[in-house]
């Protein structure tokens, strides 16, 4: 027998599958990128540089607190009852009176003994001797070859004549010593590695600066001041603190998705470390199927351009996508790629992971550009293909995405012709490559509103099957 339903019939492919299938195919949700972005990250620079976290609030009001609850910083202070003195804003948990390992904080400008301070950045400042003669420190990942240069104020407390000493060091190895009275006087008293050198800051702080190459093994090593004179309460105010680092520079992913047309789900960068300068970071289209300028564009048009990054701190949830650019088309044609690449440049950033200190960067990956024009295909078949008045026939209608954006949501139709009674039709459906058959399909909806397939994704296919009764001879 022919098949009535030519309208269904012949191997349709393109945007619908019937009227009602395009509405409900706009509301399809577009994919995104591979990759998720927020991962925890590997420190490439000092965090809380200035000890303005926690916030205390109250001008002249001083805290022994817990390192718990100052920001990146650890101490080597033995345990000491905490304190607030002069009504410090403290976090939840801290509590006077309870044992920990301490880090005095000050918020200033403070007056005690009859000397007032203010901090040299922002409101607050450290003071290494708190109850001991302490170090406070923090966890920096390293590279062999590194270059690292740095820079902080250091301000005596008791004295205009003799100086509060202390130590930068690496691990334990000093890199300078440095001696400051409370009036800014002093400087560097010994360079152990690289240069150092310091000036007069403003209000008795004294700042130091240098730079060392780092030749050690790669990986998490400690950086911190220790102090080395001054009474064990008195002594060692330290603030406005920086490493520079080169940044590590690499991609959030490995793959990525976006819908011609639309601008989500392009290749992004993560970026980990402090640049005091704007930064470029070089990138190349290195192969795929996707033509440039047709299908995609990039930053300036060419197939090597570069990612404009400006000064600041990244902390590995600073993330920059590349620019990149998927043009629409009206056109079925498919899905296409575009393979990418970071380019080195070492005088400027390092390939490296930002997650893992010392692992290999992401510099590689694939961008999907997905047709917004579906590519789609029905065909009906009947068993037997001919028959006479009170035959029953098999059809079978076969469903397939075979390329583009997400199916889900696709309406299936098939109307009732005249010459066949479904009526009493019990539908069957069975579903591949991922797609979902409708819940409960039954003939009165198939060809009257529609059958709505929950789940087609590209690659997808549905069979659905049901039997009629000849009525009349074609």
């Amino acid at each position: 027998m022919k098949d009535r339903h030519s309208d269904a019939a012949a191997n349709r492919r393109g945007p619908v599958l019937a009227a009602a299938m395009a509405a409900a195919l706009a509301a399809a949700a577009a994919p995104g990128a591979s990759a998720q972005v927020g991962v925890n990250a590997v420190q490439r620079s000092f965090i809380n540089l200035s000890f303005e976290q926690p916030n205390l609030q109250t001008v002249g009001c001083r805290v022994y607190i817990g390192e718990q609850y100052v920001p990146g910083w650890t101490t080597t202070h033995g345990l000491y009852n905490q304190e607030n003195v002069g009504g410090c804003v403290t976090p939840p948990g801290f509590v006077v009176g309870q044992p920990a390992n301490i880090i005095e904080l000050w918020r200033t400008p403070r007056t005690n003994a009859g000397l007032t301070v203010n901090a040299r950045s922002g409101s607050q400042l450290a003071e290494l001797n708190a109850e001991q003669l302490s170090r406070i420190s923090q966890n920096v990942c390293l590279v062999p070859g590194d270059e690292v240069r740095w820079r902080f104020s250091h301000r005596g407390r008791a004295s205009a004549t003799t100086q509060d000493q202390m130590r930068f060091l690496l691990g334990t190895a000093p890199i300078v010593q440095v001696g400051t009275t409370n009036t800014g006087s002093g400087g560097v008293i010994t360079t152990f590695q690289g240069s150092a050198t310091s000036a007069a800051g403003p209000n008795g702080w004294r700042d130091y600066q240098g730079l060392f190459g780092y030749n050690g093994a790669g990986g998490v090593t400690n950086i911190g001041f220790e102090a080395m004179s001054g009474a064990a309460t008195t002594g060692n105010f330290l603030d406005d603190i920086q490493v520079f680092l080169k940044p590590f520079i690499e991609l959030t992913g490995t793959a990525f998705q976006t819908v011609e047309g639309t601008a989500t789900g392009g290749p992004v960068l993560r970026i980990v470390g402090t640049l005091d300068t704007d930064l470029n970071i070089n990138v190349s289209i290195t192969g795929g199927t996707a033509v440039l300028g047709t299908d995609f564009t990039t930053p300036g048009g060419g197939a090597s351009f570069s990612v404009y990054v400006p000064a600041g701190t990244y902390d590995g949830d600073s993330v920059r996508p590349l620019g990149l650019t998927a043009l629409g088309n009206a056109i079925i044609d498919g899905s296409r790629t575009v393979e990418l690449s970071l380019e080195p440049s070492p005088d400027d950033y390092l390939l490296s992971s930002t997650q893992a200190c010392g692992a290999s960067a992401i510099a590689q990956a694939t961008w999907t550009l997905l047709d917004d024009d579906l590519d789609l295909s029905i065909e009906k078949t009947a068993s037997p293909t001919s028959a006479v008045v009170g035959d029953s026939v098999a059809y079978t209608l076969r469903v397939s995405h075979l390329d583009g954006v997400d199916g889900s949501g696709a309406v299936v139709r098939d109307p009732a012709v005249d010459g066949l009674d479904c009526s009493a039709a019990i539908l069957s459906c069975s579903a591949s490559g991922g797609a979902v058959c409708p819940a409960s399909p039954t003939i009165g909806a198939l060809q009257g509103a529609g059958l709505v397939v929950p789940t087609l994704p590209a690659g997808g296919q549905l069979e659905i099957g049901f039997s009629c009764v000849v009525t009349e001879t074609p």
